[in-house]
């Protein structure tokens, strides 16, 4: 069959779904499981706005009803050349390195297609740790893949989104790292857009029990794009008991013509730990939804950091499911807002009736830098069970004349007294950030940002 690049929204039918699977090379049970997601997908009500969920982003942002959704069209390339650092925050102007990782492993992806071959230190490859395209996964790991993919943490008839990134899905990684094997470099994943349209990427990570891991995503364009460009990612980390995986995501879109919406979902065994950070400075509109769901004894701590200038609009959505007793979770995003921009944080804590010990704390803060900027910050609470500790605090404010005037007063002209003030409100993130590389790309971009504003 000659290869189909791309498919339009608008008219899926069962029909341009089975072609479009037979072009990606699926095996017979996923091309079931994308037509089971395209029934469910005719089912299930198509978000409006009206919507509690969606009532500060508005989903039609996605520009699907104009959209094509494509696979493939960037230069191909190793992994490695596609670190992105190519978000306007990035130092040196859109050209940057990416993370400077020394990576366990890299895997790429660009505009909704594998680029190069995943790479994987030779000594994980030894003790079984697995690291592939989506593709490659469904065909070979079908007894990892089939039992958990968009079927346990992020169940596809669930959500209408969701159901459609099922039955559109091209790209995406595949992460499994055995029970006992603790994997202690980072190993990232790449996602780039260099045109215009919409893209499904998904990644699925399954880390056994008693096993480490540290993921890095990036996501990254160039400045000009041809169009706008949509991009769906979802995430499924699987945290088996007593493992740890520490999750890192970085939003660096170069171009505000993206837009992104993205799920990330894991399920937390038994005394395993999972800790997220989530850093947003790129793309038009970008609306993230970390989710947890903790069971007897385990950890989850979020973190978050964004900045954003004149005409983006954020939204972060965390939500915290303590689902069995004794569970600890911690919630800490802030985030710098310039121009008219606009920042909107949801965070969502969830304490089931059999959730006794559970120990729950958010804490979200917004430092509005214009006056023309929007921030909100709104904690949500739904303790069913009395013996708990829980905790909650969200604030939007200004920087305060006092601190500058204090540090002027000391001889420190005023935009460097500005800067110092927006770093000593981001370190509480900062100072948590264990990935060295990371925590220099975060400060590279607060540089920049303040830099873009002090030359406006």
């Amino acid at each position: 069959m000659a290869a189909i690049d791309d498919i339009p929204f608008k008219g899926l039918d069962q029909a341009a779904v089975t072609a479009w699977s037979e072009a990606l090379g699926d095996p017979e049970w996923f091309r079931a499981r994308r037509l089971e997601a395209l029934a469910a997908l005719e089912k299930l009500e198509r978000p409006t706005g009206r919507e509690e969920p969606w009532r500060f982003t508005n989903p039609r942002a996605a520009g699907l009803d104009r959209a094509r959704i494509i696979r493939g069209g960037a230069q191909p390339g190793a992994p490695e050349e596609l670190s992105p650092g190519h978000g306007k925050a990035s130092s040196g102007g859109g050209s940057g390195a990416g993370t400077e990782l020394e990576p366990g492993g890299l895997i790429a992806m660009a505009d909704g297609a594998q680029t190069g071959r995943p790479k994987l230190a030779a000594d994980l490859a030894e003790r079984g740790v697995l690291l592939t395209d989506l593709a490659t996964a469904l065909r070979e790991h079908a007894d990892l893949v089939e039992p958990r993919l968009l079927v346990a943490a992020a169940p596809f008839d669930e959500d209408w989104f969701l159901a459609l990134h099922a039955t559109l899905v091209s790209a995406g990684a595949f992460l499994y790292v055995p029970r006992g094997v603790e994997v202690e470099l980072p190993i990232g994943a790449v996602y780039r857009r260099t045109r215009s349209g919409a893209t499904f990427a998904h990644t699925l990570v399954v880390v056994e029990d008693d096993a480490a891991l540290t993921l890095v995503q990036e996501h990254g364009s160039p400045e000009e794009l041809d169009g706008r460009a949509f991009h769906h990612g979802v995430t499924e980390l699987f945290v088996g008991e007593r493992a740890s995986v520490q999750h890192l995501t970085l939003q660096e879109w170069g171009s505000e013509q993206v837009t992104h919406f993205g799920v990330q979902r894991a399920l937390v065994a038994r005394e395993g730990r999972y800790r997220s950070l989530l850093v947003t400075l790129g793309g038009g509109v970008v609306r993230i939804a970390p989710d947890a769901r903790l069971s007897e004894g385990s950890e989850a701590d979020f973190l978050g950091a964004a900045f954003a200038d004149e005409g983006q609009r954020f939204e972060h959505r965390a939500t915290v499911t303590h689902a069995e007793p004794f569970a600890r979770s911690t919630l800490l995003y802030k985030a710098g807002l310039l121009g008219g921009s606009r920042n909107i944080f949801n965070g969502n804590l969830i304490i089931s009736p059999g959730a006794r010990g559970s120990d729950a704390a958010q804490t979200m803060r917004n430092l509005v830098l214009s006056r023309h900027a929007h921030a909100e910050a709104n904690p949500f609470l739904e303790i069913l069970n009395s013996d708990v500790r829980a905790a909650h605090a969200a604030a939007t404010g200004r920087v305060d004349d006092l601190h500058l005037f204090y540090l002027q007063s000391r001889g420190i002209p005023r935009e460097q007294a500005r800067r110092l003030v927006v770093f000593g409100f981001f370190e509480e993130v900062l100072e948590q950030v264990s990935v060295p590389a990371v925590r220099r790309r975060l400060e590279a971009a607060l540089e920049a940002e303040l830099a873009r504003e002090v030359a406006a």
